[in-house]
Protein backbone atom coordinates (compact mmCIF):
# COMPACT_ATOMS: atom_id res chain seq x y z
CA UNK A 1 0.00 0.00 0.00
CA UNK A 2 1.24 3.59 -1.06
CA UNK A 3 1.85 6.34 1.64
CA UNK A 4 -1.51 7.48 3.44
CA UNK A 5 -1.86 10.90 2.90
CA UNK A 6 -4.41 12.80 5.64
CA UNK A 7 -5.53 16.74 5.75
CA UNK A 8 -3.85 17.60 9.60
CA UNK A 9 -6.56 20.08 9.89
CA UNK A 10 -5.90 20.07 13.30
CA UNK A 11 -2.47 19.99 13.53
CA UNK A 12 -1.48 22.16 10.71
CA UNK A 13 -3.21 25.83 9.86
CA UNK A 14 -5.71 25.68 7.10
CA UNK A 15 -5.17 21.82 6.95
CA UNK A 16 -2.42 20.91 4.92
CA UNK A 17 -2.08 17.79 3.46
CA UNK A 18 0.44 16.03 5.03
CA UNK A 19 2.30 12.61 3.59
CA UNK A 20 2.25 9.78 5.95
CA UNK A 21 5.91 8.04 4.85
CA UNK A 22 7.60 5.02 5.94
CA UNK A 23 10.28 5.65 8.08
CA UNK A 24 13.48 3.33 7.80
CA UNK A 25 16.30 2.70 9.98
CA UNK A 26 19.95 3.29 8.80
CA UNK A 27 20.93 1.29 11.94
CA UNK A 28 18.97 -2.02 11.04
CA UNK A 29 20.55 -1.56 7.60
CA UNK A 30 23.98 -1.57 8.24
CA UNK A 31 22.94 -4.31 11.08
CA UNK A 32 21.58 -6.63 7.57
CA UNK A 33 18.30 -7.10 9.23
CA UNK A 34 15.95 -8.80 7.03
CA UNK A 35 12.95 -6.98 7.92
CA UNK A 36 14.42 -3.38 7.73
CA UNK A 37 15.72 -4.47 4.31
CA UNK A 38 12.28 -5.85 3.15
CA UNK A 39 10.52 -2.35 4.64
CA UNK A 40 13.04 -0.47 2.69
CA UNK A 41 12.29 -2.36 -0.85
CA UNK A 42 8.64 -1.68 -0.25
CA UNK A 43 9.03 1.96 0.59
CA UNK A 44 10.98 2.03 -2.88
CA UNK A 45 8.81 -0.04 -4.69
CA UNK A 46 5.29 2.27 -3.93
CA UNK A 47 6.02 5.84 -3.21
CA UNK A 48 9.62 6.09 -4.00
CA UNK A 49 9.96 8.47 -0.47
CA UNK A 50 10.74 7.60 3.10
CA UNK A 51 12.25 8.77 5.67
CA UNK A 52 15.41 7.60 6.82
CA UNK A 53 16.11 7.53 10.61
CA UNK A 54 20.07 8.71 11.21
CA UNK A 55 19.49 8.11 14.89
CA UNK A 56 21.79 5.63 16.91
CA UNK A 57 23.83 5.02 13.90
CA UNK A 58 27.57 5.56 13.93
CA UNK A 59 27.71 7.15 10.34
CA UNK A 60 24.04 9.00 10.78
CA UNK A 61 24.92 10.86 13.89
CA UNK A 62 28.09 12.47 12.17
CA UNK A 63 25.32 13.65 9.47
CA UNK A 64 22.80 14.95 12.26
CA UNK A 65 26.20 16.52 14.17
CA UNK A 66 26.92 18.44 11.09
CA UNK A 67 23.61 19.53 9.80
CA UNK A 68 23.60 22.65 11.89
CA UNK A 69 26.62 23.98 11.00
CA UNK A 70 25.88 22.93 7.40
CA UNK A 71 23.09 24.69 7.05
CA UNK A 72 25.15 28.15 8.92
CA UNK A 73 27.94 28.22 6.07
CA UNK A 74 24.89 27.91 3.21
CA UNK A 75 23.36 30.74 4.55
CA UNK A 76 26.39 32.91 4.96
CA UNK A 77 27.90 32.41 1.44
CA UNK A 78 24.49 32.94 0.07
CA UNK A 79 24.07 36.34 2.00
CA UNK A 80 27.71 37.66 0.15
CA UNK A 81 26.56 40.10 -2.77
CA UNK A 82 25.33 38.95 -6.19
CA UNK A 83 28.35 40.23 -8.16
CA UNK A 84 30.23 37.97 -5.66
CA UNK A 85 28.80 35.10 -6.22
CA UNK A 86 28.67 35.65 -9.51
CA UNK A 87 32.18 34.31 -10.03
CA UNK A 88 31.40 31.33 -8.56
CA UNK A 89 29.62 30.14 -11.95
CA UNK A 90 31.33 27.39 -14.05
CA UNK A 91 32.50 27.62 -17.29
CA UNK A 92 34.55 24.74 -17.54
CA UNK A 93 32.06 22.39 -17.33
CA UNK A 94 29.32 20.75 -19.22
CA UNK A 95 25.95 22.33 -19.48
CA UNK A 96 23.90 19.57 -17.54
CA UNK A 97 26.43 19.23 -15.04
CA UNK A 98 25.53 21.16 -11.35
CA UNK A 99 29.12 22.18 -10.34
CA UNK A 100 29.09 25.71 -8.69
CA UNK A 101 27.30 28.66 -8.44
CA UNK A 102 23.75 28.80 -10.30
CA UNK A 103 20.71 31.60 -9.45
CA UNK A 104 17.26 30.64 -10.72
CA UNK A 105 14.33 32.52 -11.11
CA UNK A 106 13.46 31.50 -7.67
CA UNK A 107 16.20 30.77 -6.03
CA UNK A 108 20.13 30.20 -6.07
CA UNK A 109 22.48 26.49 -5.81
CA UNK A 110 25.72 25.92 -5.33
CA UNK A 111 26.96 22.13 -5.79
CA UNK A 112 29.95 20.84 -4.93
CA UNK A 113 31.61 17.59 -6.66
CA UNK A 114 32.12 14.40 -5.07
CA UNK A 115 35.15 13.86 -7.32
CA UNK A 116 36.50 16.91 -6.88
CA UNK A 117 36.36 16.79 -2.97
CA UNK A 118 38.08 13.30 -2.82
CA UNK A 119 40.51 14.21 -5.11
CA UNK A 120 41.58 17.37 -2.55
CA UNK A 121 40.89 19.79 -5.88
CA UNK A 122 39.79 22.52 -3.92
CA UNK A 123 40.65 25.71 -5.84
CA UNK A 124 36.99 26.10 -7.25
CA UNK A 125 35.49 26.78 -3.93
CA UNK A 126 34.38 30.00 -2.69
CA UNK A 127 36.83 31.14 0.59
CA UNK A 128 33.43 30.73 2.72
CA UNK A 129 33.34 26.93 1.91
CA UNK A 130 37.16 26.92 2.05
CA UNK A 131 37.06 27.78 5.39
CA UNK A 132 34.29 25.05 6.32
CA UNK A 133 36.25 22.37 4.02
CA UNK A 134 36.98 19.40 6.42
CA UNK A 135 33.31 19.99 7.54
CA UNK A 136 31.56 19.82 4.02
CA UNK A 137 33.75 17.02 2.70
CA UNK A 138 32.56 15.38 6.24
CA UNK A 139 29.50 15.62 5.82
CA UNK A 140 29.39 14.74 2.41
CA UNK A 141 31.31 11.58 2.99
CA UNK A 142 28.92 10.54 5.81
CA UNK A 143 26.05 11.12 3.09
CA UNK A 144 27.41 9.27 0.36
CA UNK A 145 27.84 5.96 2.69
CA UNK A 146 24.36 6.29 3.60
CA UNK A 147 23.23 6.33 0.25
CA UNK A 148 25.32 3.28 -0.71
CA UNK A 149 24.24 1.84 2.37
CA UNK A 150 20.70 2.29 0.76
CA UNK A 151 21.97 1.22 -2.55
CA UNK A 152 23.75 -2.05 -1.36
CA UNK A 153 20.62 -3.04 1.16
CA UNK A 154 18.47 -2.44 -2.49
CA UNK A 155 20.98 -5.02 -4.53
CA UNK A 156 24.06 -5.68 -4.68
CA UNK A 157 24.05 -5.51 -9.10
CA UNK A 158 23.37 -1.88 -8.22
CA UNK A 159 26.25 -0.69 -6.39
CA UNK A 160 28.21 -1.61 -8.96
CA UNK A 161 27.91 1.03 -10.85
CA UNK A 162 28.33 3.80 -8.14
CA UNK A 163 31.85 3.30 -7.14
CA UNK A 164 33.28 5.93 -5.05
CA UNK A 165 36.62 6.13 -7.23
CA UNK A 166 34.98 6.23 -10.66
CA UNK A 167 33.93 9.80 -12.58
CA UNK A 168 30.21 10.74 -11.19
CA UNK A 169 28.29 13.57 -11.22
CA UNK A 170 27.28 12.41 -7.32
CA UNK A 171 27.32 15.62 -5.27
CA UNK A 172 25.97 18.09 -2.42
CA UNK A 173 23.93 20.93 -3.39
CA UNK A 174 23.03 24.05 -1.13
CA UNK A 175 20.24 25.87 -2.14
CA UNK A 176 18.46 28.98 -0.81
CA UNK A 177 14.64 29.23 -1.86
CA UNK A 178 13.21 31.61 -0.68
CA UNK A 179 9.27 31.71 -0.07
CA UNK A 180 7.05 33.99 -1.58
CA UNK A 181 4.81 36.71 0.23
CA UNK A 182 1.78 35.02 -2.27
CA UNK A 183 1.53 31.75 -2.95
CA UNK A 184 0.29 31.72 -6.08
CA UNK A 185 3.18 33.91 -7.73
CA UNK A 186 5.15 30.57 -7.50
CA UNK A 187 5.57 29.01 -10.40
CA UNK A 188 5.33 25.30 -11.60
CA UNK A 189 8.64 23.02 -11.14
CA UNK A 190 7.10 19.59 -11.74
CA UNK A 191 9.64 17.11 -12.26
CA UNK A 192 11.38 13.49 -11.26
CA UNK A 193 15.04 13.82 -10.12
CA UNK A 194 17.76 12.27 -12.71
CA UNK A 195 20.14 10.54 -10.40
CA UNK A 196 19.87 7.16 -8.43
CA UNK A 197 19.06 8.18 -4.43
CA UNK A 198 18.20 12.18 -3.68
CA UNK A 199 18.45 13.06 0.55
CA UNK A 200 16.91 15.96 0.71
CA UNK A 201 17.62 17.76 3.92
CA UNK A 202 14.93 21.05 5.38
CA UNK A 203 13.70 23.45 7.88
CA UNK A 204 10.53 24.38 6.53
CA UNK A 205 7.67 22.22 4.61
CA UNK A 206 8.74 22.92 0.56
CA UNK A 207 8.70 19.16 -0.80
CA UNK A 208 5.09 18.59 -2.55
CA UNK A 209 4.38 15.33 -3.99
CA UNK A 210 1.29 13.52 -5.66
CA UNK A 211 0.06 10.47 -4.70
CA UNK A 212 -1.86 8.72 -6.80
CA UNK A 213 -3.74 6.26 -4.31
CA UNK A 214 -5.01 8.94 -2.05
CA UNK A 215 -5.75 11.49 -5.61
CA UNK A 216 -3.87 14.28 -3.11
CA UNK A 217 -0.85 16.69 -3.21
CA UNK A 218 0.98 16.67 0.14
CA UNK A 219 3.61 17.94 1.61
CA UNK A 220 6.65 15.76 3.16
CA UNK A 221 6.68 16.95 7.01
CA UNK A 222 10.03 17.68 8.82
CA UNK A 223 10.95 14.57 10.90
CA UNK A 224 13.19 14.86 14.02
CA UNK A 225 16.77 12.54 13.20
CA UNK A 226 15.82 11.80 9.65
CA UNK A 227 16.51 12.63 6.39
CA UNK A 228 13.95 12.49 3.31
CA UNK A 229 14.99 10.22 0.55
CA UNK A 230 13.31 9.86 -2.55
CA UNK A 231 13.85 7.10 -5.51
CA UNK A 232 15.12 8.90 -8.90
CA UNK A 233 15.23 7.94 -12.78
CA UNK A 234 18.98 6.06 -12.99
CA UNK A 235 17.59 3.77 -9.95
CA UNK A 236 14.14 3.12 -11.60
CA UNK A 237 15.77 2.23 -14.84
CA UNK A 238 18.26 -0.06 -13.09
CA UNK A 239 15.40 -1.65 -11.83
CA UNK A 240 13.88 -2.13 -14.52
CA UNK A 241 10.52 -0.52 -13.11
CA UNK A 242 10.71 -2.09 -9.73
CA UNK A 243 11.49 1.35 -7.94
CA UNK A 244 9.59 4.37 -8.46
CA UNK A 245 10.87 8.07 -9.26
CA UNK A 246 8.13 10.37 -8.00
CA UNK A 247 7.08 13.11 -9.37
CA UNK A 248 7.16 16.06 -6.88
CA UNK A 249 7.86 20.03 -6.47
CA UNK A 250 9.36 22.31 -4.60
CA UNK A 251 6.89 24.92 -3.34
CA UNK A 252 5.90 26.53 -0.46
CA UNK A 253 3.01 25.73 2.24
CA UNK A 254 1.28 29.30 2.21
CA UNK A 255 1.98 33.12 1.95
CA UNK A 256 4.63 34.42 4.01
CA UNK A 257 8.41 35.82 2.49
CA UNK A 258 11.11 34.03 4.13
CA UNK A 259 14.63 32.93 3.37
CA UNK A 260 14.64 28.79 3.33
CA UNK A 261 17.37 27.02 3.15
CA UNK A 262 17.48 23.03 2.19
CA UNK A 263 20.49 20.68 1.71
CA UNK A 264 20.67 18.17 -0.97
CA UNK A 265 23.17 15.17 -1.68
CA UNK A 266 22.70 13.96 -5.04
CA UNK A 267 24.11 9.97 -5.82
CA UNK A 268 24.21 9.31 -9.30
CA UNK A 269 25.73 6.34 -11.10
CA UNK A 270 29.02 5.95 -12.89
CA UNK A 271 29.60 8.66 -16.14
CA UNK A 272 30.32 5.23 -18.28
CA UNK A 273 26.90 4.24 -17.31
CA UNK A 274 25.63 7.23 -18.52
CA UNK A 275 27.31 7.54 -21.46
CA UNK A 276 26.20 3.72 -22.52
CA UNK A 277 22.56 4.72 -21.69
CA UNK A 278 22.78 7.96 -24.04
CA UNK A 279 24.60 5.58 -26.93
CA UNK A 280 22.11 3.73 -26.62
CA UNK A 281 19.26 6.42 -27.18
Amino acid sequence: MAASVVDTTKSASGGIPIADLKTISLAKLHAKENIEIDRLDKAASNTGFFYLDLRGDPVGERVLANLPGMYAVAAEYFAQPEETKEKDARHDIKSSQDIGYRKRRTGQDFDISRDELRSNCASHLPEVFQMQKKQIAGFSASCDDACLTLLNSLSTDFAVHHRVDQPSETGLKMTLEPSLARLSDGGDNLHTDSGTLTMLFYEELGLHAFYPDASLWAFAPIVEGCVLINVANSLQRLSGGKFHSPKHRMTQASDGAKDRYFLSYFLRPENALKEAWEAEA
